[in-house]
């Protein structure tokens, strides 16, 4: 994964912070008490009257700045400090920098003959990188690595694989005969990577070539532009496997894997509303420039790729230390971490296999075709659903198309904003979107503001941020509302749905929150009514994804029954009920579920935001054979232990993970639990 961290200076900053709490608290920390204590108290009023120059002074001299000048600077440089944290603690990023960069001003004149003055800048913009980097990670650790997307991950971070001499010379020999355009060296670290391909994570480099399809092509083309070698594209293979949706425990994303500060640093935009680092076009076009820099500095395409994966401070430290930039001296003297010594032989394993697939067995993969598209462009805010209704297709064709994306909606304050559509729809959009009012290009929610109101519970009850409502609104920085203004409240990722209708059929699918009386309310009818055609009886009991007849001439459905057989061991009727700091991710993993069941059990989004005393259903654990029903057949069996996973324990009996869940009747997606048996052989 992408450069965790980028730069000594990036590593000291993380560790002054690793101490630090949510965002509400930023303004306590020991650097912001200490970076207030260098603002000195303004100095006693001279009361004595100037003395009268006894020279002119000399025109490329700065003015002088008066006693009484001075005082007021300092006076407002600290009020502006003290604002800018507020804004920080408020989630107003933005304008605590511009009150920062105003705090910075007001001083400059005076640094010019005062070194007091000098460190009070220093102090302000050390706290200002720091602040502005915390709240930004903070602002990232809400969302969760995504499973499904992580496997590269786990890969990389497994055990090194070591070379079988047999197999070895298979795959040796038809490694030897592939010519890629950058010195690719075939050693014994890249023939055990081979193997690992070809053979317990076959699945992953087929399913990986298949995604390429879409992309490689222009990929290629993009590499060559910044005079890279067009196959260190092969690099998204390791990466992500080609996911735009990969987002890792290091809260990298994107198929080239970025952190938000490299990505920023490489002009990528990375905040509420947009997140190019998905965008495959532009993140490709900047990790080809970091590829580029990289190489500038270290000489080597070996070395550019550690040092994108680990950061170029640890490379730059392992080159002066060991006196070498012999990447493979370096890996051998353990200079890197095991991730970067498995990441560089991986990379040049799959290469080898992307650029003659047949020769490694991988002749039948069928690669998807390369995306056809042409861009709109959209003159203000507006939802996907509207643009995807105004060309006809689909909101989820360009969701797909438009990753970078997160709320639906092209961002508010943005003028002619590029959206990707299918090939062959672009024509006449201005035309057509001109014809829907700009007022109803965003499917808006409207708040009252009660008694009581603030902000940030507005936002909270809503999934959004006090940015996004400030925003949304031209608040600019203000955070005080009057009693029954009318707020607009942009999408978020845990915003309720908008209320969903029955389908031409009468039939009616019911939702997470609905209620019979809800469910009446919106399509005209009586409660009674409802449970009359649906056969509830008195009862107001319904459930999530339950088919309800709106209609008495609506088709009948099928009422769901228990079954109460099986081989798989249960838990029924679990609720939980979320505590502050729990996440999705943590609470699936506490209960042995996956994250896909919960959120399905409950009608959440992988964007969903937890609050503090809401309930959870968890759903019914499928589990693997358990301690007290051991595998049937003989051969070896596994107890599993804390820690394990499917890989590791493949690994450690030297077979596939297919074939070890083909064994007992699992998926690769199967959670494992301490005590399950697994069947080895």
């Amino acid at each position: 994964m992408i450069a965790r961290r980028n730069d000594a200076s990036a590593s000291r900053r993380r560790r002054a912070s690793s101490g630090a709490g949510p965002l509400g608290i930023l303004a306590a920390g020991a650097l912001l008490a200490a970076a207030c204590a260098t603002l000195p108290a303004p100095p006693p009023r001279d009361r004595t009257p100037e003395a009268a120059p006894t020279r002119a002074p000399v025109a490329l001299e700065p003015p002088a700045v008066s006693a009484e000048e001075k005082e007021a600077r300092l006076a407002e440089a600290a009020s502006l400090v003290m604002l800018a944290r507020e804004q920080a603690r408020l989630g107003l990023l933005d304008e605590a920098d511009q009150t920062w960069d105003d705090a910075i001003a007001l001083l400059l004149p005076l640094a010019e003959t005062d070194p007091v003055a000098t460190r009070q800048i220093r102090a302000i913009e050390d706290e200002r990188e720091r602040v502005l980097e915390q709240a930004r990670e903070l602002e990232e650790a809400e969302e969760e690595p995504d499973p499904a997307a992580g496997i590269a991950e786990e890969i990389l971070e497994g055990p090194e694989p070591a070379v079988d001499p047999e197999q070895a010379r298979e795959v040796d020999d038809a490694a030897r005969t592939i010519q890629p355009d950058y010195p690719v060296v075939v050693n014994d670290r890249v023939l055990a990577w081979l193997e690992v391909y070809t053979g317990p994570h076959r699945r992953f480099i087929a399913e990986s070539l298949a995604r390429s399809g879409r992309y490689i092509d222009r990929f290629r083309e993009i590499f060559a532009e910044e005079g890279l070698p067009r196959d260190l594209v092969y690099m998204a293979i390791v990466e992500s496997g080609f996911k735009t949706g990969a987002y890792s425990r290091a809260h990298a994303r994107g198929i080239f894997q970025f952190i938000s500060s490299t990505a920023r640093r490489y002009g990528l935009r990375v905040d509420w509303w947009v997140d190019e680092r998905a965008d495959p076009e532009r993140s490709c076009r900047a990790a080809a420039a970091y590829l580029r820099d990289l190489y500038d500095e270290f000489g080597d395409w070996y070395l550019a790729l550690a040092a994108y994966n680990g950061g170029e401070g640890r490379v730059r430290r392992a080159v002066e230390r060991a006196g070498t930039k012999d990447f493979w001296t370096l890996v051998r003297r353990h200079f890197f971490r095991r991730e970067t010594r498995n990441y560089v032989p991986a990379i040049l394993a799959a290469t080898l296999i992307a650029k003659n697939p047949e020769k490694f067995g991988f002749g039948d993969v069928q690669y998807e075709p390369p995306l056809r598209t042409e861009t709109v462009t959209v003159p203000t805010p507006t939802d996907l659903d509207v643009i995807a209704r105004v060309i006809g297709t689909d909101t989820a064709t360009l969701r797909r198309l438009n990753p970078a994306l997160r709320r639906g909606q092209t961002p508010p304050g943005a003028r002619d904003y590029p959206v990707r559509v299918p090939a062959g729809l672009a024509e006449g959009f201005a035309e057509k979107l001109a014809q829907v009012p700009p007022d109803q290009r965003i499917v808006r929610r409207l708040h009252r503001v009660r008694r009581g109101d603030t902000l940030s519970a507005i936002a909270r009850r809503y999934g959004t941020t006090v940015r996004a409502i400030q925003q949304a609104n031209g608040m600019g920085r203000r955070t005080l509302l009057r009693v029954g203004k009318i707020l607009e409240i942009p999408r978020g990722p845990g915003a309720p749905p908008e209320p969903a209708r029955a389908g031409a059929d009468g039939i009616y699918r019911v939702r997470r929150g609905d209620t019979l009386s809800s469910i009446a309310r919106r399509h005209g009818v009586s409660v009674r009514q409802l449970q009359a055609w649906n056969g509830l009886g008195r009862s107001t009991r319904i459930y999530a994804g339950q088919p309800l007849r709106v209609r008495p001439d609506a088709p009948q459905v099928a009422r769901r029954t228990e079954h109460r057989s099986g081989s798989t061991s249960t838990v029924r009727g679990r609720v939980y009920r979320v505590r502050r700091g729990d996440t999705l991710w943590a609470i699936s993993r506490r209960y042995g579920v996956s994250l896909t069941a919960l959120m399905r059990a409950n009608g959440l989004g992988r964007r969903s935001i937890l609050r503090p005393g809401q309930t959870l259903r968890i759903p019914e654990s499928p589990r693997v054979a358990s301690a007290t029903s051991p595998p049937q057949g003989k051969g070896t069996t596994h107890i599993v232990r804390r820690g394990d996973s499917l890989f590791r324990i493949a690994r450690r009996y030297g077979v596939s993970v297919e074939r070890l869940c083909a064994l007992n009747d699992i998926t690769p997606d199967t959670v494992i639990h301490p005590g399950d048996r697994l069947r080895i052989e």
